[in-house]
């Protein structure tokens, strides 16, 4: 037990080095073969929960390290509460890992094959991490593949569970093939034969897409939209003597980015430092830079809502023409222990790091924003934009283009800011659309409409950046309109394994077949 545990945990290892800072991507592709030897070893359902456990933990403590740091740092949590909050989150998610090793053993000693078993397990439990508990589907094992763009086409079809279903199977079939040097059995070549042929299909694709999609694709009628990078620190962000320097290093940008021809100006999440709807008016200076400049402006703020005796606080989007605020959106998915705390009945911790007098309200619907001069737009908040469905119900709803604004500042100079940037690229592939990232400390980027990262500012910077996109973009893909009928296949292709897997008395592999 002691070795497979040592496996396990140096798969979590290896898998995470796939992740920034690191980027070694092509390391996701065989950080599952450890686990998949302990699990062989291990045969027994318990001993094979611990193993995934340990692999989770692994894994977690490391890609999610930098929780601990904006905890402390931001939220003024002590680093006693933090590194338990920390500890019992990763616990949670390493929960998955371990019902992934559970799937893998118990329907392999039933008689299913391997090849289709941990693929169909690790999706299917991606799939519902997405959305169990308000979700956290944070670095999917596919996101690892944010820079190989011929894979990640098939995001287009399958959503981005797809990816992470071939990373697995590519592990299985290098796992068979290394069995078979050792007890002469065809059928580990076979496995290999098909994991190959998969990964090739998914290969032409992807280049075949790429190709409809060009990089230099000359366009005659095309719009700008300028995006503000103002690198705000946090230490300063909300104090009220430092609002002017924030305003004015704004205008600035927007100036900067007016010259180059920006038909729309973006600012990132939360970077107007006032709460509109309160009582202090100093906010309605970004609505003087719209009028000054006459260019639309997609701004970030807190809003404060009053009904009867209640106020709800929200985290917003507004666009502001002509020096009006003409349309806004409210952001829908919270992020817990940040906007919100959890349980706050039961543990009065205070509201989340990120909100100021009380914990936000969520919002109800989906805004398409359509300013003058820019194609309709459809707005994701921060970690909106991890979320595959919010995307989609947007450009479903009518969006041209999605702009997700953000501040990465709480995440410092580590590996948060990166992931964040490399998880949103995908709902560009997914839903074939522009995609235009606004981030306070950075990294700001835009993407196109294959998922290429074709402009960003460093992290840690302040500038603008000005990028021309087609006046009358189309988008939309086989994803946008479907959904993740890929994840549903693979999770209901599952529990029917399941369903004959305990009709069946007795095990009747003796090793992973």
């Amino acid at each position: 037990m002691i070795f497979s545990s040592i496996l396990s945990v140096a798969g979590g290892l290896i898998l995470s080095a796939a992740f920034p800072t690191l980027n070694l991507d092509l390391l996701a592709w065989l950080a599952f073969i450890p686990l998949l030897v302990a699990l062989e070893r291990e045969k027994f359902l318990p001993r094979a929960a611990i193993c995934g456990f340990f692999f989770g933990l692994a894994f977690f403590a490391v890609d999610l390290r930098w929780i601990i740091q904006t905890m402390v740092t931001y939220g003024k949590f002590h680093p006693f509460t933090a590194t338990l909050i920390f500890v019992s989150m990763v616990s949670a998610l390493a929960l998955l890992p371990a019902l992934f090793s559970v799937a893998c053993v118990f329907l392999n000693n039933r008689g299913f094959d391997l090849l289709l078993i941990a693929p169909a397990a690790w999706a299917s439990l991606e799939y519902i991490r997405t959305y169990i508990f308000t979700g956290f589907p944070w670095d999917l094992a596919a996101y690892s593949q944010a820079h190989r763009l011929a894979l990640a086409q098939i995001c287009d079809l399958t959503g981005v569970y797809g990816l992470s279903f071939l990373i697995v199977m590519v592990n299985v079939g290098l796992l068979s093939f290394m069995k078979f040097f050792v007890d002469k059995d065809w059928n580990h070549l076979f496995r290999l034969l098909i994991t190959f042929a998969c990964l090739g299909i998914v290969l032409i694709y992807g280049t075949v897409r790429l190709r409809d999609f060009p990089e230099n694709k000359v366009v005659a009628d095309t719009v700008s939209a300028g995006i503000l990078q103002g690198d705000i620190s946090q230490d300063i962000k909300w104090d009220p003597l430092s609002r002017s320097q924030t305003f004015v290093r704004y205008e600035s940008l927007a100036q900067d980015a007016v010259k180059h021809g920006a038909n729309l100006l973006i600012w990132p999440e939360t970077s107007v430092p006032v709460v509109i709807g309160g009582s202090d008016p100093s906010w309605k200076y970004a609505t003087y830079i719209s009028r000054k400049l006459q260019v639309p402006m997609l701004i970030g703020a807190p809003y404060e809502m009053r009904s009867h005796d209640n106020i709800n606080f929200f985290n917003s989007a507004f666009l502001v023409e002509n020096g009006e605020l003409t349309e806004r959106y409210d952001k829908i998915h919270l992020v817990p222990f940040g906007e919100y705390m959890p349980l706050s009945w039961m543990l009065p911790l205070g509201p989340g790091l990120a909100a100021r007098e009380a914990d936000y309200s969520a919002g109800s619907r989906v805004t398409i924003m359509k300013p003058g001069g820019f194609p309709p737009f459809g707005v994701l908040i921060c970690y909106e934009a991890i979320f595959p469905d919010i995307a989609r119900f947007a450009v479903l709803s009518g969006a041209e283009a999605l702009i997700n604004i953000t501040n990465d500042g709480w995440f410092g100079n580590s590996a948060a800011p990166y992931q964040h940037l490399g998880m949103a690229g995908f709902r560009a592939i997914e839903n074939r659309v522009w995609l235009f990232r606004a981030a306070n400390t950075g990294v700001s980027a835009v993407y196109d409409r294959a998922g290429r990262l074709v402009a960003s500012l460093p992290l840690m910077e302040q500038g603008a950046l000005v990028q021309r996109i087609p006046a009358r973009p189309q988008a939309g893909s086989f994803y946008t309109r479907h959904g993740d009928i890929f994840a549903w296949t693979v999770t209901g292709l599952l529990a029917i394994m399941f369903f004959f897997g305990f009709s069946i008395s007795r095990p009747l592999a003796k090793g992973f077949k």
